[in-house]
């Protein structure tokens, strides 16, 4: 059961772990206090309604490989959306689909439900087996689906949550870099943009430069990229990851909307619906997604 509630936990504890080791000067004591995200109340409370969750009757997912590569597809039962959102899962870059799986079905229903979308999650190749560049490349290979299966780049959204977030970011920068045409907009929850440290670096960076935008989108341009709602709690040690990029993306033009939660952990969002300050940035989305979809 580990696995079904690991997204907030153990994947968050391996980004602010390697965040704490090149980037703070506190005593390591201190460290305890920095992986307390939200308590063990609110771990209890995640556990819980992963355990509980089933698929809603008016819904289906169906699951299926790309060139080896398994995905799931949901979407409102009995129709055929003309939207699509492409959902890129946390994890550290470690942790696979399977081991975050029912986290992710949630949010998948949940996107869909906010938006009528239907809604692609990759279980792209994690390290250490599968550096760098095998996560970027799986991205692609779902985005290229959904063009394949019919939908335009403006009727697609990326959305991804910590390492998901910073992969949402590199997939958009790697589409602009190479003419491709890109989605209507980006959602990042709690983005890890930074993977270059002083002491280690993260099993993902492989044997290529960790300050490679690829990597490590705090690095990258923005010009040229669509809207984007960056969300981050106001209490994680990846607080600056998201809001160097904003700041970045603000100053090429890029229209952004970045809302920091005051006293939220970690991908605070997933204990939907019963944190209310989860409720409260879901109802964000909901009000970005329909402005992005009625353009």
């Amino acid at each position: 059961m580990a696995g079904l509630f690991s997204v907030v936990i153990l994947a968050a504890m391996a980004a602010i772990v390697w965040h704490f080791n090149s980037r703070s000067t506190e005593n390591e004591n201190g460290l305890a206090g920095g992986l307390d995200i939200g308590g063990n109340r609110h771990v209890e409370t995640l556990k819980r309604l992963n355990e509980s969750w089933e698929l809603p009757d008016d819904y289906v997912l169906e699951t299926f490989e790309v060139d080896g590569i398994a995905m799931e597809w949901v979407r409102k039962k009995d129709a055929e959306p003309d939207r699509a959102i492409l959902q890129l899962h946390g994890g550290a870059y470690t942790r696979s689909l399977k081991d975050n799986g029912t986290t992710y079905r949630r949010a998948a229903v949940q996107y869909a439900e906010l938006s009528g979308a239907g809604v692609l999650t990759v279980d792209y190749r994690v390290a250490p087996e599968h550096p760098y560049p095998a996560a970027l490349e799986d991205a692609l290979l779902a985005y290229d689906w959904l063009l394949e299966r019919g939908y335009t780049a403006k009727q697609i959204i990326i959305a991804g949550d910590s390492a998901g977030g910073g992969l949402t970011l590199a997939t958009a920068l790697y589409l602009r870099d190479h003419d491709m045409p890109m989605p209507a907009a980006l959602i990042t929850m709690s983005a890890w943009t930074n993977l270059n440290y002083k002491r280690m670096a993260p099993a993902y960076v492989g044997d290529h430069r960790a300050d490679d935008p690829y990597i490590s989108p705090v690095y990258g341009e923005y010009d040229g990229f669509p809207p984007m709602l960056m969300q981050v709690g106001g209490d994680e040690r990846l607080l600056n990851d998201t809001l160097r990029v904003a700041d970045k993306a603000k100053a090429a033009g890029v229209p952004v909307q970045q809302t920091t939660y005051d006293g939220m952990f970690h991908v605070f969002q997933m204990l939907f619906p019963e944190l209310p300050d989860a409720n409260e940035a879901w109802n964000e989305v909901e009000a970005f997604l329909q402005s992005i979809y009625s353009e």
